[in-house]
């Protein structure tokens, strides 16, 4: 199926250098402009990067947590609450949110207990994958594959660090997600898979102890991965996609100066302690 080109919008989009802190459209700005621009296919598409920070949300809903919701999520507090009566009503209605949300809520019902984080953790980072492996579009799904595999390394080495059960943390049953429970199983000494290409790479980057100089090199080789991806785009949605991922990276980075990084360290660990302590251990997808 041929691709639709978007020469005006791919021309005026600004130029992004990695951790500049030069200061970029913001997103909610730059999703009205896709809005308006794209064909709905190609904004339907768009829309799936953005799960993930829904899933977040879904997880801040359940625990009654509103006041720290994810802006760059597309659905509201509102959407979750109308979500719930649709699941209740007797006559047929369309569902406003993903297929995975609806049958996540429908399991917890009215349960006012605390979520089980772990799980719903899981099932909702493996049905936005799932989703996103199912677009049919060339560059999402490699995307998808590439930045799954990255975070299930990660997984591995925290969980090997912390003598967890990975089972639990790592997303999807393809080999490579087979390959790294098995390597957990295996001891502390292992030899590091050669396949996927990038797999050597991530794990030198996963064992990195600065912690914000680890950070930093994962999101270096989220951008080196996109810009391989999208080499032979040009004005597709492909490039498009590219670019609001980086785009995503840069605002993150835009927000950290010495003090904020100190303090997200800071977070980082008091979680990682408090998750210990309560076997609720996660990554986030």
């Amino acid at each position: 199926m041929l691709k639709e080109h978007y020469y005006y919008l791919v021309a005026g989009l600004e130029d992004l250098a990695f951790d500049t802190g030069k200061g970029y459209t913001e997103m909610a700005e730059f999703s009205e402009e896709l809005k308006n621009n794209l064909h709905p296919s190609d904004y339907k598409l768009i829309s799936l990067l953005f799960l993930p920070y829904d899933n977040n949300n879904f997880i801040a809903f359940s625990e009654g947590k509103t006041d720290v919701w994810d802006p760059f999520g597309s659905y509201s507090a509102s959407d979750f609450e109308e979500q719930k009566r649709i699941n209740k009503s007797i006559l047929r209605e369309k569902n406003i949110l993903p297929d995975y949300m609806v049958e996540l809520l429908a399991e917890r019902g009215d349960n006012e207990e605390v979520i089980d984080r772990v799980s719903a953790w899981k099932k909702l980072a493996e049905g936005y994958i799932r989703l996103a492996l199912n677009s049919g579009n060339r560059f999402l799904e490699e995307w998808i594959r590439f930045d799954r595999d990255l975070n299930n390394i990660l997984v591995l080495i925290s969980a090997k660090d912390l003598n967890l059960d990975a089972n639990k943390y790592i997303i999807g049953d393809d080999p490579f997600a087979k390959e790294l429970i098995e390597l957990l199983n295996s001891g502390k000494d292992f030899a590091i898979p050669v396949e996927p290409e990038y797999a050597p790479m991530i794990f030198r980057i996963a064992v990195e102890n600065e912690f914000l100089e680890r950070e930093r090199k994962i999101d270096l080789a989220r951008w080196n991965s996109i810009d391989s991806m999208t080499f032979f785009e040009y004005f597709t949605i492909d490039l498009i996609l590219g670019y609001l991922i980086k785009l995503l990276i840069v605002l993150r980075w835009k927000r950290l100066d010495p003090e904020t990084g100190r303090m997200m360290l800071q977070k980082f660990i008091g979680e990682m302690e408090a998750q210990v302590v309560s076997g609720d251990f996660n990554i986030k997808y």
